[in-house]
């Protein structure tokens, strides 16, 4: 059984990892043309269905080495307004595990780029980049052709789409699955933490995520990411570039705004970092010093402004050897930070059926079928979830119907 994993992030390189460790043949197709092409993102929290699903794909020393450039934060979320005084917090428990076992953590925080590197190793003969797929045809003898933007094709008997919310294959396969703009933007940044920035900063800003928002749905939040043993053997052995990033502790901090408060679009995606950063800090000139303060330690090298936007559920589809996962399907606000740990359940879900059919115990699409159907239950319902609190503390629009 040929598999082809299109889009090599979070989601896509769980699952290659997961159905690699278990002897399956597995190629994934990346369009970016090396692991260090470009900024992989942020901090992200990852809870017990991301640490489930990592620890059940990766090889021991690969976990050992995610645990040790984590950071274990407070279990907390906490919710401020522009004067820093508390609002009423957010239920903990807004996700669920997927069996957890106890010897792992169930709250994480890591950089997404430092994951993502740590997913590629083990991986390299495995993983193709410069290669974006186009679409692909279907075949009489029930295979799939792969086509890439390099004029390239690849065979498959599995098909996934892991290539995000921009998905061409999630298009093609299933093209009543909508995009929606939430009407929100964000301004996005580092902020690095020394013993210089963390006497700058109120420490009750030091927990699992913080937010502070205005009556008009302004925001500002910090999240810190102080790695739990940025000295161990595992990453000293790791190469340089990895080194440099592994080893420092930052927080992101993003400004929010509803679109009819923010620049114009083609202001906003047209202006410097310095331009950025300078706005953010005129928006929020009349809050508390602390906030204000957050956003000027942001590393202007870091800032970029970002859309939010949010995929529609859809009814059920009849599943073929064409299926999709992550944000190509189930894109979703990112008010809960629950986006990228239901990704990385796909990641154990489908792989856990792939591996039933692998060994004779499902057909195939009975397996994705099986997949598919659980997916839309979990995945639909974090991103209603998501949205919901979105509307309530973000002020985006709601899902459309």
């Amino acid at each position: 059984m040929r598999i082809v994993i299109v889009g090599g992030g979070l989601a896509g390189m769980t699952l290659a990892h997961y159905l690699n460790r278990h002897g399956l043949d597995v190629a994934v197709y990346e369009r970016d043309t090396s692991i260090g092409a470009r900024e992989a993102g942020y901090r992200i929290h990852i809870n017990s269905t991301g640490t489930s699903a990592l620890y059940a794909a990766l090889e021991p020393e690969l976990w050992e080495l995610f645990l040790a450039t984590s950071g274990m934060p407070n279990d907390d979320m906490l919710l401020f307004d522009e004067r820093l005084n508390p609002r009423p917090g957010r239920d903990k428990s807004a996700t669920e595990g997927i069996g957890v076992p106890t010897d792992i953590p169930e709250h994480l925080v890591v950089c997404r780029s430092t994951l993502r590197r740590i997913l590629h190793l083990g991986l390299e003969k495995t993983v193709h980049f410069g290669a974006k797929a186009t679409g692909y045809r279907s075949n009489p003898d029930d295979t799939v052709t792969v086509l890439l933007d390099t004029g390239e094709t690849v065979e498959a008997d599995v098909l996934i789409a892991a290539d995000g919310i921009n998905s061409a294959l999630r298009a093609q396969r299933l093209p009543q699955v909508k995009v929606a703009d939430l009407a929100a933007r964000c301004i996005a940044a580092k902020v690095p933490i020394t013993e210089e920035t963390k006497a700058k900063l109120p420490a009750q800003l030091f927990n699992t995520f913080s937010l502070a928002y205005a009556s008009d749905y302004t925001g500002l939040t910090l999240g810190p990411l102080e790695r739990s043993n940025p000295d161990s053997p595992l990453v000293k052995k790791q190469d340089q570039d990895f080194q440099d990033e592994a080893t420092k502790n930052y927080a992101l901090s993003i400004f929010n705004s509803r679109v009819e408060l923010m620049m114009p679009d083609a202001e906003l995606f047209a202006a410097t970092p310095e331009r950025l950063k300078a706005y953010a800090l005129e928006r929020v000139a009349s809050w508390d010093p602390a906030l204000v303060e957050t956003v000027r330690l942001w590393d202007v090298t870091t800032v970029q402004p970002l859309t939010l936007r949010s995929c529609g559920p859809v009814t059920a589809w009849e599943p073929s050897n064409v299926t999709v996962m992550g944000d190509s399907i189930h894109a979703m606000s990112p008010a809960l930070g629950i986006g990228a740990n239901t990704a990385l359940r796909d990641a154990h879900v489908l792989g856990g059926e792939l591996l039933a059919v692998a060994r004779g115990d499902k057909a195939l699409l009975d397996g994705i079928g099986a997949y598919e159907e659980a997916m839309r239950g979990y995945g639909y319902r974090a991103l209603r979830m998501s949205a919901a609190v979105g509307e309530k503390v973000i002020g985006h629009l709601p899902l459309p119907e």
